[in-house]
């Protein structure tokens, strides 16, 4: 059944309903902010709080679909097919028209202004002590990276938005540029630095049961593991990635190594030697059970993507998901987007799949990367599918009639977090230490302590008397059981003297390996365009300038191998970016 949110506010929600608000016959996802909004008895206590956080996330849920076509339909690992309509081909090609309703930003403000009513009411909350100071904290931090996770979103896409942090009564209004300026992309991440910056440092962490207990649901298991909510935007990370698009690198590689540490401090448990080395650690268990780690004959890897309702290994990986289940509201849009049988709206690209089938795997195994077939992506009837959305739709014991569509939004895990530390590692010239962390690990990469600075301080020391954090690292190839990759040695080192003799040829070629393995292990999954334009910025400043050729010939290598449509050539940055208009009905 439906429930209206603001006759929930009204009758002042009682513990046991939010407690069962994810396992009850209620469409939690049903809820609308914009209809609490109205009602002005709302906000009179933390579970009126929490509601609305809640249907914040419900909104968000809603821009699935939007987020994964834009950030991989204007990339180089996804294609068109011959279902695609003509907006999802101006998409694929770069020749994106101003009633193209993909590119139309109004649903991601219509989230953000959510967001700016539930903080001013939060402050309101807190001034009249209806919040103390941990409750008030803990969820105007939530929505407030919230927020700045869209506006990033939004800056990536369209290089010049409006920036509003205040409640308004009619959104129409921001299209009014004399009300509302449009800030570039560059004043949008001041913006968000200035914001985050004067968060305080403890509600940084996730959401725990001790600091926000009326937050806590039934534990389903994509939700929470061990008190900590995975529901809800990993904090550190959205920091890590504001401070990597602002090249700050030190700052970045901070958080992020935050997020790596996760586990460090873990107090003793029954699972204390699995949780403690293998948290967001990209391991191998050495004890037979591999977490993730691929074999000669098994493949875990998938299980990141397949695993909806059960955590086990997978949960060591996952950082932030978002569930959609085949029995609540909003439905899974994944399965209409990627099914064949369905409208089947995009699909991977030959130049993916080609990539995958290209790397060889350590061991003398051959070739294929076994994070390919099967694992991203299948066939079906001979045409290629995003697999990582759909594998409980693929697999379901239920009748045809019935088909299981519940899965997962993952839009954070420990794979994504090395990749961009190490992107951040190699820029401050510790290329080593990036190779390692995408090839086969600091264990096989140093065999001890880095004896770098922090935060590239990492301690991989596996003896009878020491095993230290890191001792299980494997990386994220090595995971794969794939040989390393390396640069051409012959472009930036002197190979007498063995010394660099171009460290800008280095630091581009070490950055290209890091930018091919995200795409063999994060496809999909909604990183590709915002990586290509995050590295072709950084290059256009340097001396070199080619950070236009990168982009270009980056999207040249899909359609070459066959991707439909021929792409628009870009001749300066600002051509990147998206109309910003959403009179596009």
């Amino acid at each position: 059944m439906n429930m209206n949110f603001s006759g929930l506010i009204r009758k002042a929600v009682p513990a046991a309903i939010c407690l069962a608000l994810f396992s009850s016959c209620q469409k939690t996802f049903d809820i609308k902010p914009e209809d609490a909004l109205e009602s002005s008895q709302m906000y009179q206590n933390v579970y009126d709080a929490d509601a609305a956080v809640l249907g914040i996330y419900g909104k968000f849920l809603g821009l699935a679909k939007q987020y994964i076509l834009l950030n991989e339909l204007r990339g180089d690992l996804m294609d068109v097919t011959p279902k695609s309509d003509a907006y999802l081909r101006e998409l694929n090609t770069h020749n994106v028209s101003a009633t193209n309703p993909y590119a139309n930003p109004r649903a991601f403000y219509e989230v953000i202004l959510n967001c700016n009513d539930a903080l001013k009411n939060f402050d309101e909350m807190h001034s009249k002590l209806l919040l103390t100071d941990d409750q008030y904290y803990q969820r105007s931090t939530d929505i407030g990276i919230l927020r700045c996770w869209l506006y990033l979103q939004l800056g990536i896409h369209y290089g010049n938005v409006p920036y509003v942090t205040d409640p308004m009564a009619n959104i129409n209004d921001l299209k009014d540029q004399s009300k509302f300026p449009r800030l570039t992309f560059e004043q949008l991440l001041d913006k968000l630095v200035e914001y985050t910056s004067k968060i305080d440092s403890k509600y940084l962490n996730q959401n725990t049961s001790s600091s926000s207990p009326s937050l806590i649901m039934a534990s389903n298991g994509y939700i929470i593991k061990d008190g900590v909510f995975k529901f809800f935007i990993h904090r550190k990370s959205l920091l890590g990635d504001i401070y990597l698009w602002k090249n700050d690198y030190l700052k970045a590689a901070t958080y992020y190594k935050e997020v790596m540490e996760t586990a460090t401090n873990l107090s003793t448990t029954s699972d204390y030697q699995i949780e403690r080395y293998d948290t967001y650690r990209i391991t191998d268990d050495r004890t037979g059970r591999k977490t993730l780690m691929v074999s000669g004959t098994t493949n875990p890897w998938y299980g990141i993507f397949a695993n909806a309702l059960a955590e086990t290994e997978a949960n060591r990986e996952r950082m932030w998901t978002l569930p959609f289940d085949m029995n609540y509201a909003p439905s899974n849009p994944f399965i209409d987007m990627f099914a064949p049988s369905r409208s089947y709206m995009a699909k991977p690209s030959q130049f993916a799949i080609e990539n995958w089938n290209s790397q060889v795997r350590a061991a003398n195994e051959g070739l294929t990367d076994r994070r390919g077939l099967n694992s991203s992506y299948l066939y079906e009837g001979g045409q290629p599918v995003a697999l990582k959305y759909l594998f409980n739709y693929y697999t379901s014991a239920l009748s045809s009639s019935t088909l299981n569509t519940t899965g997962i939004w993952i839009l954070y895990r420990a794979a994504t977090v090395h990749l961009r530390f190490a992107e951040a590692a190699n820029r401050l010239n510790y290329n080593k230490l990036a190779s390692v962390l995408i090839n086969d690990g600091l264990l096989a990469g140093y065999n001890g302590k880095t004896n770098l600075p922090a935060p590239f301080d990492f301690d991989a020391t596996n003896t009878s008397a020491l095993q230290a954090n890191w001792y299980r690292s494997v990386g994220i190839r090595g995971r794969a059981l794939n040989a390393n990759a390396a640069v051409d040695s012959t472009r930036s080192f002197n190979m007498t003297t063995k010394t660099v003799v171009d460290q800008e040829t280095l630091t581009q070629d070490t950055e290209d390996l890091i930018v091919n393995e995200a795409a063999l292990e994060t496809a999909f999954e909604g990183y590709r365009w915002p990586d290509l334009v995050r590295i072709a910025l950084r290059r256009e400043k340097e001396k070199s300038g080619n950070g236009i050729s990168f982009l270009n010939n980056k999207l040249a290598a899909k359609f070459n191998m066959g991707g439909s449509g021929t792409p628009k050539t870009f001749t300066k940055m600002s051509d990147i970016y998206l109309p910003f208009n959403w009179d596009n009905k």
